[in-house]
């Protein structure tokens, strides 16, 4: 499957899973508004949480909403040292929740048809223990590259887009490794979480151009999602509920282009070392009630 066709592929599954996006977006929100009660009367003093004030709707859905995908407010929160505790336990929550959801959006993206509730929640047990030793793992890693080399290339390079440029790349370098590695885990049911990075580097060591090109292709269709937000809700004579409405809009549209992002990449792999659809993990069913297996070893 070439890059251009795993990417439409990946909006396709995405489009067609919309009891997923939807219930992701649910989930963003549910994690969100214990914070937006506080953010809608904060003071203007507070530089560490609010970065700007254009109105509570544009602070409960940047500063909330936002916050999963925002590198430069979490770069901006280890400079000054200081966190918003309501703030960082609804983070917290947010990526716990979302590492346990993450393997049953993946198999049903994987699987590329509709999946029974039970078989979704299953495959969000199965792959839990393995996302969660991922998540510690890539987290160590961007650490240190907050921690040291961050500091490093502001002190060996005066040029600041340079500079930026460097450490997105390092940044993006880690996200698609580990976007691979949730991909093998899931598709080929690999046990092993050091193995399945293992596998991906593999498949990346081989096809570095085109997973480049892959994951600059969703990048810069956040990218522009992202600028259209810009452009349509910073209208300070538009009312609450106009920028709230917009700023849903915009979300939703951000969590589908994450999860084709995902969806894209499961394409992509299955492409190259499968075929459409495959997944080696059998559909998870959920087991029957004491009572229905009391019944049938009765019968039987």
């Amino acid at each position: 499957m070439g890059v251009l066709a795993a990417f439409v592929e990946g909006w396709k599954r995405t489009i067609a899973a919309p009891a997923t996006v939807f219930g992701m977006l649910a989930v963003t929100l549910l994690c969100a508004l214990p914070v937006a009660i506080p953010l809608h009367g904060q003071s203007q003093a507070d530089e560490a949480v609010v970065a700007w004030n254009t109105g509570w709707a544009t602070q409960f859905t940047y500063e909330t909403l936002g916050f999963p995908g925002t590198i430069a407010n979490i770069s901006g929160w280890l400079n000054r040292g200081r966190v918003s505790p309501a703030l960082a336990g609804a983070l917290a929550g947010y990526l716990g929740i979302w590492i346990f959801l993450s393997g049953g959006v993946l198999d049903r993206l994987a699987r590329a048809r509709p999946i029974r509730t039970a078989a979704f929640f299953s495959a969000c047990g199965g792959y839990f223990a393995r996302f969660l030793r991922l998540a510690v793992m890539a987290g160590l890693v961007y650490w240190a590259l907050f921690r040291w080399l961050q500091p490093y290339l502001v002190g060996s390079l005066h040029d600041r887009w340079t500079r930026n440029a460097a450490f997105l790349l390092a940044l993006m370098l880690v996200n698609v490794v580990v976007d691979f590695t949730k991909v093998r885990a899931v598709v080929e049911d690999r046990r092993s979480t050091l193995g399945a990075i293992a596998a991906s580097l593999r498949f990346l060591r081989r096809r570095p151009l085109r997973s480049a090109v892959l994951y600059l292709l969703n990048a810069l269709t956040l990218l522009l999602i992202v600028r259209l937000w810009y452009s349509f809700a910073y209208d300070a004579a538009a009312p609450d509920w106009t920028a709230l409405v917009l700023s849903l809009v915009c979300l939703l549209l951000r969590l589908g282009a994450k999860l084709a992002l995902m969806a894209s990449e499961i394409a992509f792999f299955q492409g190259e070392l499968a075929h459409a659809g495959y997944v080696v993990a059998p559909v998870p069913v959920w087991p029957d009630s004491p009572a229905v297996e009391a019944i049938e070893k009765l019968s039987g």
